[in-house]
Order: C-alpha cells, then structure tokens, then sequence
C-alpha cells in the first residue's frame, strides 16, 4: 500500500521537476547558435569576457551575477554557486539571484542548502513566486513532504494573487490533497 502511495508521489514529484528545470528565475535565452558545440562556444566566450571584466574589477555586481547565470545555464553549478554567493556579499537581498543558488544547490544534491536559501528568499521578499513554487517542488520531491510542499504552494497562491499558473496549480494541489488521502489507512 505505502509503495503505490510512494510511486504516485514520486511520478507526482517528476511532473513537476520538469517545471522545476526552467524555474531559476532568469528568462532562457533561445539558443544563440546552431547546434550544442555553437551555444557552448559562446557561453565560454561569455564566460571569459565576464571573467575579464571581474579580474580588473572584482565587485562588479553584474558581471558576478551574468557569469553565475552562464555556469547555472551551462551546468557548472559549483562555479555558479560561487558567484552568485560573491554577488550575494554584494547584493544580499536579490532574491533571483538566492533562487537561482538554490536550485544549484538542489542540483548538487543539497536540498536541505536549497531550501534554506529559499526561506531567505521568501522572507525578503514574500511575494517571490519562483521561490515559493521551488521550495514546494523540493519539499515534495527531494525531502518526501508532501503537506509541506502544499504548504509553500498554497502560500504561494496567498501572497501572489496573480501568479500566471494559478488554477493549474490549485489543480495540482487539489489532486496531491486526494492522493494523500486516498492512500491513508481507513479508520474503522
């Protein structure tokens, strides 16, 4: 019984990863070239012009924040966790750029970092949805709590009346409340 309940929550959880995986908090660029040898190639030509720009001028905020962004796109989460923590000293109430670090983090298989860093996001700013949404994601799939991730999810709904993916979300909610209770031993 508890393993058909763990399998819906884990196909559940993978549903929503796939959403996950665009949820930093950057617009995606389109690729920028022909094939995947192209954008890389650009992304490392990025990524060493940023590294020019910070090695005449270590605190230039954006440019920590840009060369973050190009690791995080390029799956170098290590180095875009280091940037984005130098842009944190810089900037520590840029909520993007903490969502952004989180979901490196959760990447790294360190959810419990990640979902640290996105309370600290929340609680500068309570209207983020972004983080709100990946701290639901990451409670429900990475750490098996689902109440939890309702939780962030219907706080989210709270605090951000105009969120874009409302009623899909309140249908997942919905649909996550009555597989919980499906799944819950029937008292007599």
């Amino acid at each position: 019984m508890k393993s058909r309940w763990m399998r819906k929550v884990v196909v559940t959880g993978t549903l929503l990863l796939s959403l996950l995986a665009a949820g930093g908090c950057r617009k995606q660029e389109p690729p920028r070239g022909t094939g995947g040898e192209a954008i890389n190639l650009n992304a490392l030509n990025e990524i060493q012009n940023y590294k020019e720009i910070l090695r005449k001028d270590p605190n230039n905020l954006q440019a920590l924040i840009n060369i973050g962004n190009l690791y995080y796109d390029t799956g170098q989460d290590l180095l875009a966790i280091e940037h984005y923590q130098r842009a944190l000293s810089l900037d520590p109430r840029n909520v993007n750029v903490r969502t952004d670090m989180a979901v490196c983090y959760r990447r790294k298989g360190n959810p419990d970092k990640a979902i640290e860093e996105l309370k600290e996001a929340i609680s500068i700013d309570p209207r983020h949805a972004q983080s709100r949404y990946n701290l639901g994601v990451i409670l429900i799939h990475d750490k098996n709590d689902i109440e939890g991730g309702i939780a962030a999810w219907e706080a989210l709904l709270e605090n951000v009346p105009g969120y874009p993916y409302r009623d899909s979300l309140k249908a997942e909610i919905t649909k996550m409340r009555a597989t919980v209770e499906a799944m819950k031993p029937k008292m007599k």
